[in-house]
């Protein structure tokens, strides 16, 4: 997915750098257009190869685009023909980049830019809310989770349970087989008490129907000695 993800974005963008230098250089092809037909003109209208104030102003009259009519200038060039050296005039736009750049249509490459951001900025949100969650190490039984000092359904919801339901169920994962006796339970809730055991009845049939709830566990009794937590 990532490689695809990448693939589109540089294509995206390759698109945007692509449309960008062919304006720019449609641009400096109808420059170049521009500045040779008022050349024409203005031989025309003036014919010679002499280049005066008269001749500049004219040919500068003569062209379409207004931005280089500050600029574009005649220059005198001498070029050899069929073994002869000549002069001849040439025209010359004189514009810098900038100007170049300001007159050509980059709203298509714009927008494929903008298009390329936004694909970019949505690819890292995609890859960072789809990245794989490292595996928590823990305790799982009967489709319940104990991980990281909480209980969880195996889909990740929260079990809520009072801080004495935790323990005695953290003792169930936690102890081999799952299975505890009475005596080992009342000793760890409740180790000041001389007898806990209508306290432990109240919380095992408190938890009961919780575990069931959130998972396939329920907790059996052993004629009163021991509580198991089993898988139904």
């Amino acid at each position: 997915m990532k490689k695809l993800l990448l693939v589109a974005f540089l294509f995206i963008m390759a698109s945007a750098l692509c449309s960008c230098l062919c304006s720019y250089y449609r641009t400096v092809a109808r420059i170049e257009a521009d500045v040779n037909q008022a050349l024409n003109r203005t031989l025309a209208q003036m014919p010679g190869h002499v280049v005066s104030a008269d001749t500049i102003r004219c040919y500068r009259n003569c062209l379409n685009i207004a931005e280089l009519r500050d600029t574009a200038g005649i220059a005198l060039r001498t070029v050899r023909r069929r073994g002869r050296l000549s002069t001849e005039l040439v025209a010359q736009a004189n514009c810098s980049f900038a100007t170049v750049w300001r007159l050509s249509d980059q709203r298509a490459s714009g927008s494929l830019l903008f298009v390329g951001l936004l694909w970019m900025a949505g690819s890292l949100w995609y890859l960072r809310r789809c990245r794989p969650v490292p595996a928590v190490q823990g305790i799982c039984y009967g489709g319940m989770v104990y991980a990281n000092g909480r209980f969880t359904t195996s889909e990740g919801t929260p079990i809520v349970l009072t801080p004495m339901q935790h323990t005695l169920l953290e003792m169930f994962m936690r102890t081999e087989g799952h299975s505890l006796s009475k005596q080992e339970i009342c000793s760890r809730l409740w180790p000041g008490k001389p007898d806990a055991t209508a306290t432990l009845y109240t919380l095992v049939k408190r938890i009961k129907p919780v575990i069931e709830a959130h998972s396939m566990l329920q907790i059996e009794s052993d004629r009163g000695r021991n509580y198991s937590l089993r898988i139904r």
